[in-house]
């Protein structure tokens, strides 16, 4: 009741009836507070939060929610009024990018936007997901806009007023990056013990215009099984424990480098230089190079969303083989052409991953080899989604095998290359959850 049907209420009555004038006045002033504290319950009301599902691929999920306060976070796509996908991807100097996509639903459709947030090498864990959490905030400013919900929200600046490219040509490295790393491994009991070795090296430099990689990679891995047996001796014929060790080795160094110039939005070309030892593939040494070029059907600034590329290259290399092989071969020089299409949408409902390799030596057609690779991770109905991968490669170009073939104890460790003809993996799975659509309490006790 307003405070106008009150007084006219109060005045029909005071007329019809005689009332003390002390009594009156008690009674105006209690329909005036009365009015008051009604009008007043009505401001202090908070507008309803913004309902946002977070579809987070690589980021802390858990700590965003507990950041960011004035949204509510629900558990189901279909239950929210913004779509927040982050995905992310290395940048060139070291450090991540994350691309934060805001797709509005409902009424809010005409608001989607999109952000790019980049954190430098440098940061701590910290310092980046601080960073990222900044950026979500700014996102959330013109949904709360168009639901005139911005009271107490505040923003401020804090950094200086210098562009990227001022910074970049303040840098005394001019883009380069250097990355050196190693890393051990071991594990034992009495009859066994293994050891993993190691070690990396890496040297870029991105630019918008060029792209620089070079890479060194290298593993060691020492499988030692104890064994013992009888001896007998042809004399006597007294046994004698006798304790001895297999020892299963496998060594593979690679280094590969990368030089690629953007052409435009859709074509690229560079080549790739790769030398290489695996103890397990029978080569002491392989070194080869490898023109190329690259068609992106979408530009390639939309990485993010959706990228469809097709490379091609020929791919020319000498091999210094450890044994002969079963072509007779202990070295050669072999050239080979392939191909290869890949496919990566990113999407409210999920994503969907493909990729297409084939490639044969030019000198004989039938030894070839194809790779494919098929993933999916799709949201069904409210609360199923379902996620599958998949992958098969037909094999005819394993040149390398060696003639003395494999002992069945190299065959159990899998330290030498066994032929085949094909390979397969897979994966399956499904999620089902239901309840409370609500997913903004963070407790992590315990």
């Amino acid at each position: 009741m307003q405070i106008n049907e009150i007084k006219r209420c109060s005045f029909v009555a005071l007329t019809k009836f005689r009332i003390d004038p002390l009594f009156k006045k008690a009674l105006f002033l209690f329909a005036a507070l009365l009015s008051f504290s009604s009008l007043k319950a009505q401001e202090s009301t908070p507008s309803q939060p913004l309902s946002v599902y977070l579809d987070c691929r690589g980021c802390n999920s858990t700590f965003i929610r507990s950041e960011i306060e004035f949204i509510n976070f629900v558990r189901d796509q279909a239950d929210a009024e913004v779509h927040l996908i982050i995905t992310r991807q290395g940048t060139g100097s070291g450090g991540t990018q994350y691309t934060l996509n805001f797709i509005g639903q409902g009424n809010l459709e005409n608001r989607s936007t999109e952000y790019i947030y980049n954190s430098y090498d440098s940061d701590t864990d910290e310092e980046e997901r601080n960073g990222l959490v900044t950026y979500i905030k700014l996102g959330f400013v013109s949904f709360l806009t168009e639901l005139d919900a911005l009271d107490g929200f505040n923003l401020s600046y804090s950094g200086r007023n210098e562009s990227i490219f001022d910074l970049q040509e303040n840098d005394p490295w001019n883009s380069w990056i250097f990355e050196f790393g190693g890393s051990s491994w071991f594990s034992g009991e009495e009859t066994r013990s293994s050891l993993n070795l190691n070690g990396r090296a890496r040297i870029r430099r991105i630019t918008e215009t060029w792209k620089f990689n070079l890479n060194y990679n290298y593993r060691y891995n020492q499988d030692t099984f104890q064994n013992d047996s009888l001896s007998i001796d042809p004399i006597t014929f007294d046994t004698t424990e006798v304790i001895y060790d297999d020892i299963f080795k496998r060594e593979e160094q690679n280094i590969f480098s990368q030089l690629a110039y953007s052409i435009n939005d859709h074509w690229s070309v560079g080549g790739y230089v790769n030398a290489s030892s695996s103890s397990r593939n029978n080569i002491d040494l392989q070194l080869g190079f490898t023109p190329a070029i690259e068609y992106s059907f979408y530009p390639y600034r939309e990485y993010a969303r959706r990228e469809v590329t097709l490379r091609y290259g020929i791919f020319t290399s000498l091999y210094d083989y450890t044994e002969r092989t079963i072509f007779g071969e202990t070295s050669e020089v072999l050239a080979r052409q392939e191909l290869v299409f890949n496919m990566d949408y990113t999407k409210p409902w999920g994503s969907i991953e493909a990729r297409i390799n084939g490639r044969h030596y030019l000198h004989d057609f039938s030894k070839n080899r194809l790779n494919l690779n098929f993933e999916i991770d799709m949201r069904i109905v409210r609360g199923l989604s379902v996620f599958f991968e998949t992958g098969y490669a037909i094999i005819n170009d394993q040149l390398s095998l060696s003639a003395g073939g494999v002992t069945d104890k190299e065959a159990i460790a899998n330290t030498r290359q066994q032929a085949t003809s094909y390979e397969f993996w897979g994966a399956v799975g499904f999620e089902v959850t239901f309840g409370s659509i609500y997913n903004n309490i963070v407790n992590t006790r315990l």
